[in-house]
């Protein structure tokens, strides 16, 4: 071909398909088993797009790529991973695989996996990205992707709901989720609270898969002799769907509220913020990516939107995230179609995961923002995470040549709460005059404000 075709380093472990990219071109490459599952499905495929739960995808000259058939898809501006996910988004994104698996049920079509790296979220929106995962189904195929289903999507769901414990932090260390073994250990003894599933998906599995590792048979045919028809597989996806949409991360409405950063502002401060904010990225606009550090309830993110064509609003807190989808999920506006919510720590974000940890890559190698929004972040990183106030201008500086950061001064209340049990002068670089300089250091200051409220100062750069 004319120029240089590039293989996608999350599509190796398909044995039937491929990605590749060819300057900004995505296609997807199939040997002749995997070209004979995509002519089979093609209809199905074709239905699927037209009720946008699938990519689209037009097929296309397969000879140059020496290739049994290939397709083009468009390309995404923005991959995300379920690490990055809340629990809401990981829910939306199991509901969507199981609506595709009953739809080819019904069509005649088998789907071979059930991941979540198969979804990406386009906004608020999940939508399904990898056609080569249809194939034909014989009337007694088994659910091939139901344990795959269970250990990327059910058991962190249930993990969540049930434990109070976030998956993300497992999901990152294991790109193949959540064992069976180990979500029977993980998920514990029954609890006062109704475990709504875990026998059936968690236990039993885990006892079926013990005696099925003994056994000399093949798992398919076993399933195959005892006759698992189409309506046995739709009741199977139905039930499933009442247990993933009866989980609920847990939190009452009436919480929310403690997990907003906005109390120590008045109307007129928030304002002057918001403002300060908007002006500034008016001044680098028209921006591509833009990042919302700490996006909390999504205020600067909104602005952001205005002004750039994909926002990620990334937070720490997953419950603030989660809420945040939700109330974008609502919003049919252009604005919010542009933000995508992330949960993301910074202090440990970045690094690849998978095969050579470049399977699936991390975060600074998905997105290059033009610029970035860092408000009421440094003095966290700094003084709970340690992590210096020069450590953080070095990554931004190498990030976005467009930054409007705040530094809470040494005054402000949370600063001085987060210094209260640390050891005196531990954090003595942590000052107004060392920041501009650090800062003054890599970046030309084009635009500062400093602000009086109600609790303290902050001073914004």
């Amino acid at each position: 071909m004319s120029s240089e075709v590039r293989g996608d380093a999350g599509s190796f472990r398909d044995p039937l398909s491929r990605v590749v990219f060819q300057d900004q071109r995505v296609f997807r490459l199939f040997n002749e088993m995997g070209e004979a599952d995509r002519t089979f499905a093609w209809s199905f495929i074709q239905r699927q797009e037209a009720a946008g739960r699938l990519i689209s995808s037009a097929l296309v000259d397969a000879a140059p790529f020496d290739a049994a058939g290939a397709i083009e898809h468009p390309r995404l501006d923005l991959i995300s991973y379920a690490h990055e996910w809340s629990f809401s988004m990981l829910r939306d994104g199991a509901l969507l695989q199981l609506q595709l698996v009953a739809d080819a049920a019904k069509a005649g079509v088998g789907v071979k996996d059930a991941t979540p790296y198969n979804v990406q979220f386009q906004g608020s929106e999940p939508i399904f990205i990898d056609t080569g995962s249809f194939q034909q189904r014989a009337e007694t195929d088994p659910w091939f992707g139901y344990q795959q289903f269970c250990e990327m999507f059910l058991y962190p769901l249930m993990l969540r709901a049930y434990a109070e414990v976030p998956f993300q932090p497992i999901l990152r260390g294991s790109i193949n989720g959540i064992s069976v073994a180990d979500a029977r250990g993980l998920l514990g003894p029954l609890r006062a609270k109704l475990q709504k599933g875990r026998l059936t998906h968690v236990l039993l599995h885990a006892l079926a898969q013990r005696k099925l590792s003994d056994a000399d048979g093949g798992v398919a045919d076993d399933v195959a002799q005892s006759g698992m028809s189409t309506e046995l597989l739709l009741a199977t996806v139905e039930k499933m769907v009442k247990l993933v949409e009866s989980l609920d991360i847990g939190i009452d409405e009436s919480l929310w509220s403690e997990y907003s950063d906005r109390a120590h502002y008045d109307d007129a401060g928030l304002r002057e913020k918001a403002d300060f904010v908007d002006a500034s990225l008016a001044q680098a606009a028209p921006l591509g990516h833009c990042w919302d550090v700490g996006c909390n309830d999504g205020l600067f993110s909104r602005i952001a939107a205005r002004h750039s064509q994909r926002v990620l609003a990334m937070d720490a807190d997953e419950l603030v995230v989660d809420r945040l989808y939700s109330e974008l999920k609502r919003d049919r506006s252009e604005e919010a179609s542009r933000i995508t919510p992330l949960v993301v720590d910074l202090s440990t974000a970045g690094g690849g995961t998978g095969w050579r940890g470049e399977e699936r890559p991390g975060l600074f190698d998905r997105s290059a923002p033009d610029a970035i929004i860092y408000l009421a972040v440094v003095h966290h990183l700094a003084l709970t995470f340690n992590i210096p106030i020069a450590q953080q201008i070095e990554l931004l500086a190498d990030l976005t040549p467009n930054l409007v950061i705040e530094f809470p001064s040494e005054e402000d209340p949370m600063v001085k709460k987060l210094l209260r049990n640390k050891r005196p002068g531990i954090h003595a670089d942590y000052t107004l005059a060392n920041f501009e300089r650090l800062l003054g250091g890599r970046r030309n200051i084009k635009k500062k404000k400093k602000r009086k409220k109600r609790c303290g100062s902050r001073d914004e750069r």
